[in-house]
């Protein structure tokens, strides 16, 4: 008996993390303009003391009016919904999805996220990031622990928008 419920909880837990885990995907084309409903979320896993503001653990959400919602440090994970920082104009929207347009999704560094939700850095890495866009026509969730310039530049971006400084 005592072997049958190991096994069914081995099982059982090999399924949830199937579930969860990230799989490699080709590269996303997003489009040149900007949806109008366009949604940002990201989750930067890293050092809540971090001098640096693209090391520090943080949590940005856009939302399609423009409204920026901003939470740093302890507690910024994936399932937290921050207060309301301020409310960014189109042409400062425009300039984050042309960020978020050079990333790269899907390219080698990215990994494509099922379930956004429940998601945690890869085992061993204490930094990374979770990227997700939605729209009316799309929803994708990625991941990468890879540190590029590219989502260096807009974390440092939507930090300074937030207005934090290092």
């Amino acid at each position: 008996m005592h072997t049958i419920r190991t096994c069914v909880l081995m099982l059982l837990g090999v399924l949830l993390v199937s579930c969860t885990t990230t799989q490699e995907r080709e590269s996303i084309a997003l489009p040149e303009q900007r949806p109008s409903d366009f949604t940002l979320g990201i989750v930067v896993f890293g050092d809540s003391d971090a001098q640096a503001t693209e090391s520090r653990s943080a949590r940005y959400i856009i939302e399609p009016d423009g409204t920026l919602r901003a939470s740093f440090g302890e507690g910024s994970g994936g399932l937290t919904y921050p207060p309301i920082t301020r409310r960014l104009d189109g042409a400062e929207l425009d300039a984050i999805w042309d960020r978020v347009r050079s990333l790269g999704l899907g390219g080698d560094d990215w990994r494509f996220v099922r379930a956004p939700e429940q998601f945690h850095t890869q085992m061993g890495s204490e930094r990374g990031y979770l990227l997700e866009i939605r729209s009316e026509v799309l929803f994708s969730a990625w991941s990468t622990d890879a540190d590029t310039r590219f989502i260096q530049t807009l974390t440092r971006e939507l930090a300074s928008l937030a207005w934090v400084t290092d």
